[in-house]
């Protein structure tokens, strides 16, 4: 199978962080018995991308106006060269100081970190094509909450990068049907949901999705992969 590369170049000194969107999240390990990591769905979509972090705190403050004045948000603490508010409308900006390049057909999607909660902002979603893109990848978040202190902690993805071919996704068509999907008869629905009411008593999670089968234990299709494997050749210097 033929292997999509992508040049990553990082400004020397600059104190980022690439890597692999990792599985665990707080909230997640603070759930009973660590459950929320039995959610196949969530845990998958956890790993998907590269995510990039800052190795210092960032702290900032909105005053809840949005217009094309950049001092309505102002920066409390953040690394050198890593902040700016020139973008305006209750929106702080981050210099990744990443770069780029990819053949034409692979664009980089950047999207808000999977299932990281920063309670009063969020990071702006944006598509570059990184043929022949040759600034610093831009990141953004939009502030919600207006005189509240925001911190991003060091190490929490401030965004998750996504190699995509837009071609590609140009290609599919979707049909929309006004009729009945599930083809399972009354009976076996209920004999499903009472497994399914049987096992949350005991605590226990199904698998049925994840292992792709249904609640006898039948299989019912697969996964087009049950993980996500992407390689980072780091070649910088360590910080």
């Amino acid at each position: 199978m033929q292997t999509n590369k992508i040049l990553a170049y990082k400004e020397r000194g600059h104190r980022v962080k690439i890597e692999q969107t990792k599985i665990q999240r707080d909230w997640m390990d603070d759930t009973q018995n660590r459950h929320a990591y039995k959610c196949f769905p969530v845990s998958l979509v956890n790993t998907i991308g590269y995510s990039i972090s800052f190795l210092d705190d960032i702290e900032f403050i909105w005053d809840g106006i949005s217009d094309t004045n950049p001092d309505h948000v102002k920066i409390i603490t953040c690394g050198q060269n890593v902040c700016n508010t020139n973008r305006a409308n209750g929106t702080i900006s981050f210099n990744t100081g990443l770069y780029f390049k990819t053949d034409e057909n692979i664009s980089i999607i950047s999207i808000s970190p999977p299932n990281y909660f920063i309670d009063g902002a969020f990071a702006m979603s944006s598509i570059i094509s990184t043929s022949f893109y040759q600034d610093s990848f831009p990141v953004a978040w939009k502030i919600t909450r207006p005189n509240k202190n925001i911190i991003i902690p060091a190490g929490t993805p401030v965004a998750t990068l996504i190699p995509i071919s837009i071609s590609s996704l140009s290609n599919f068509e979707m049909d929309l049907y006004d009729k009945e999907y599930n083809h399972e008869d009354k009976e076996k629905i209920i004999e499903k949901l009472n497994v399914l009411r049987d096992l949350s008593k005991e605590g226990k999670f199904s698998n049925f999705y994840r292992d792709a089968v249904d609640h006898n234990g039948n299989s019912i299709g697969r996964h087009e992969k049950k993980s996500i494997n992407l390689k980072l050749n780091d070649f910088t210097e360590k910080i």
